[in-house]
């Protein structure tokens, strides 16, 4: 999923991915190849950065020391579920992130960490209205991981209607992890000097970037 913005003084790739498909690594790949950018930005703090290059994590337990035990069960089963896609697709969560800070280097293009901090948006994460909870806990129930339609769902076409869906279920987490995060990787884009940019993040949040990017 790839969209562009050009105007007279700046050129702005944008590639939607989808964290654990063997797909979305070899189009950033190409994508970064064929371009040829200045600068290119990925969707990670520096903390998950640093911590996908070096295979280290925070354990559970240390989150729930540094940030209390409702972040830490989010972010466990967060990682349990990112894990778990990533086996059953064959590519470690985040692989295609890292693949173009590898490439970026390789044409000596200057690399930016455009995310918020992870710690920010799990622990925000923790105050989810119990009413949205509930629903949230039902459609987990009802809606099992089922790996052969997440990977039809996250076709370009169904991209739209899958985080209205996630609107819909949990307006809170609809703004925390989309809306939020759209704004604040935005203004990181804007604020970059180089004119040829490869910007990498995740399918659901190009529409929120592109919407965004002013100049």
């Amino acid at each position: 999923m790839i969209e562009k913005i050009i105007t007279e003084n700046r050129e702005i790739t944008l590639i939607g991915t989808a964290h654990i498909f063997k797909e979305s690594v070899d189009e950033v790949k190409e994508t970064i190849i064929s371009e040829m950018p200045e600068a290119v930005c990925i969707e990670l703090d520096p903390k998950r950065y640093y911590g996908l290059l070096t295979g280290q994590r925070m354990s559970f337990v240390d989150i729930v020391k540094a940030k209390g035990i409702k972040t830490g069960i989010i972010a466990g089963f967060l990682g349990y579920v990112e894990r778990k896609l990533g086996e059953d697709m064959g590519v470690f969560p985040g692989k295609e992130m890292i693949t173009a800070a590898q490439y970026c280097k390789n044409i000596n293009a200057r690399l930016y960490l455009i995310d918020r901090d992870a710690e920010i948006t799990v622990e925000k994460m923790t105050r989810i209205p119990f009413k949205e909870k509930l629903t949230l806990v039902k459609a987990l129930i009802l809606s099992p991981f089922q790996k052969e339609k997440i990977r039809l769902d996250l076709n370009k076409e169904n991209i739209e209607s899958l985080i209205e869906g996630l609107r819909k279920l949990s307006p809170y987490l609809y703004r925390v992890l989309i809306e939020e995060r759209d704004q604040f990787m935005a203004e990181k884009i804007k604020k970059i000097e180089e004119k040829r940019i490869v910007v990498v993040v995740g399918a659901g949040h190009v529409k929120g970037i592109l919407e965004r990017i002013t100049f």
